[in-house]
């Protein structure tokens, strides 16, 4: 199984989250649900970013928040905010993911930005929001992931 939550829950002040969810490999699946629902908080708790308060959530097969990074390679991940400085261009964003990925497949990252018409030299913060999330988006395609996790607006 390639992701699977097993009577996971996750408590904040005046929020309650419960999931029992299996995701089989070379399969898509989306999750829906309105603003506040428990969307992000998932894709958090898979990532082993935060931590269930019951349950047990395990992607590749492993406990999420016992991945090495190793299995983190593996992930490919776009969230709304990249993670990386805004005054950074793009260009300047592929040594930094060639180093964190080793498998980062620069030519494919430098065609498919031309083709979406994301400049390479150009800060992100003169983005637009719409830009700024197809970047995200190339960024999570540019290695060879066996887990993408989506989370734009």
């Amino acid at each position: 199984m390639l992701v699977q939550l097993d009577r996971m829950k996750k408590e904040y002040d005046g929020f309650s989250l419960e999931l029992n969810m299996e995701i089989p490999e070379n399969q898509v699946t989306g999750l829906i649900g309105a603003n506040g629902a428990g969307k992000s908080t998932t894709f958090k708790l898979m990532l082993g970013l935060i931590r269930p308060d019951e349950g047990n959530v395990e992607i590749f097969g492993r406990n999420a928040a016992e991945m090495g990074a190793e299995d983190k390679q593996k992930i490919g991940a776009a969230f709304s905010d990249s993670g990386f400085s805004e005054y950074l261009k793009v260009q300047q964003l592929i040594p930094i993911m060639s180093r964190f990925y080793p498998d980062f497949q620069e030519e494919e990252f430098r065609g498919r930005c031309e083709r979406f018409k994301i400049p390479l030299n150009k800060q992100i913060k003169e983005f637009s929001t719409g830009m700024k999330a197809k970047l995200n988006v190339l960024l999570a395609l540019s290695h060879d992931s066996r887990l993408l996790i989506l989370d734009v607006k």
